[in-house]
């Protein structure tokens, strides 16, 4: 029986303790290394010799991209990324990961990654995953100021919305609805933290609770108070507040 030696890294201590109770009730995987944050994960996981890195992705000072982009190895380790959804591993989960677990997983989901680390690593494919996760950091130095797609969960599947087909964004609770056409997705977000996330020459606050992509935008219409309704190209009518007036006039020549 191979011994696969694993390392992990997840600044939760209770997402880092389930993911180490999995993994010890699998005779064939011995815990090499557990990190609470980058520095230690760096300063160690060279000498470690890990065969697999199950690494979370967005944790405070150091991130798991940062890691990888300064974890120098003759030989590293096949890297399964673990997020709690984090949007801008979109590009690592579509093209160059060799797994990730979307938290909370479960022992279902889990197996099925060990699954795979598995069938890796009997197939020597550690050279085709490791050049993929070279592309990957290649990427995500000349990533894109604004986020380009958004990574969403429907039951037990995940799908990809690029941003631009975007119709319109509401504050739902502690989600925002996204308006696309006809179809309407729930993303766990707030309205704060989308508008530093968006392009702001397209996405556009126009209420406190709603931002517009102005690219959907048919036509406004003013009233005898200067306020106006914003007409889109789906037919769905929006009104301009006072208060975010100016953030969207100004984006459009007039007479």
């Amino acid at each position: 029986m191979k011994i696969i030696k694993v390392a992990v890294v997840d600044d939760e201590p209770f997402a880092r303790k389930k993911l180490l109770n999995f993994l010890k009730n699998n005779p064939d995987i011995k815990i090499v290394g557990e990190f609470a944050n980058g520095k230690d994960a760096l300063q160690n996981l060279p000498s470690l010799h890990a065969d697999v890195l199950f690494l979370d992705i967005q944790m405070p000072e150091i991130d798991g991209f940062q890691i990888l982009q300064n974890l120098h190895m003759q030989n590293p380790p096949l890297v399964v990324f673990v997020t709690a959804f984090d949007q801008y591993a979109i590009t690592a989960f579509e093209h160059h990961a060799l797994d990730y677990l979307l938290k909370p997983f479960d022992a279902e989901r889990f197996e099925k990654t060990l699954m795979r680390v598995r069938e890796n690593l009997s197939r020597d494919e550690t050279a085709t995953i490791t050049g993929r996760l070279q592309q990957l950091l290649g990427e995500l130095d000349r990533k894109p100021e604004f986020l380009q797609r958004l990574m969403l969960k429907s039951g037990a599947e995940i799908y990809f919305l690029k941003v631009s087909e975007i119709d319109w964004i509401e504050a739902a609770g502690n989600y925002l609805t996204l308006h696309s056409g006809r179809k309407t997705h729930l993303l766990r977000e707030t309205m704060n933290n989308i508008t530093k996330k968006l392009d702001p020459a397209v996405f556009v606050r126009i209420h406190r609770s709603q931002i517009v992509n102005i690219d959907r935008v048919k036509k406004l219409q003013s009233d005898a108070h200067g306020d106006y309704l914003i007409l889109l190209e789906s037919g769905q009518e929006l009104t301009l507040t006072r208060t975010y007036r100016d953030n969207l006039l100004k984006r459009f020549s007039t007479d």
